[in-house]
């Protein structure tokens, strides 16, 4: 009745670190999902957590608008494909488009 999903940030010789860019050396997250029922019928809850490390100061009103608005965009993307799965029993969104989007 459970899935987790865990992926963390790796380092690899084919993609090396750029001057320009700012590179987050660390990152990991955890998404939960947990079925009401069981995994194949509808009602299921979901928790994702994560923790990531830029390497650098990052002011407080960028953390902040990460925190405000693009996650919120990562998990209605997550609740679409959610959505999208169970209406079409297909694993992946053609189109994708956020619930927040939809809205505006």
């Amino acid at each position: 009745r459970t899935i987790e999903i865990a992926s963390r940030s790796i380092t690899h010789k084919s993609k090396p670190e750029y001057p320009k860019f700012v590179r987050v050396c660390k990152y990991g997250s955890k998404l939960v999902i947990r079925a009401d029922k069981d995994l194949y019928q509808k009602g299921m809850s979901y928790c994702l957590t994560y923790y990531d490390d830029f390497g650098m100061p990052i002011p407080n009103q960028v953390k902040d608008r990460l925190a405000n608005t693009k996650i919120p965009e990562f998990l209605d993307k997550v609740h679409d494909a959610a959505v999208y799965l169970g209406g079409t029993g297909k694993l992946y969104i053609p189109y994708p488009e956020s619930s927040a989007s939809k809205r505006n």
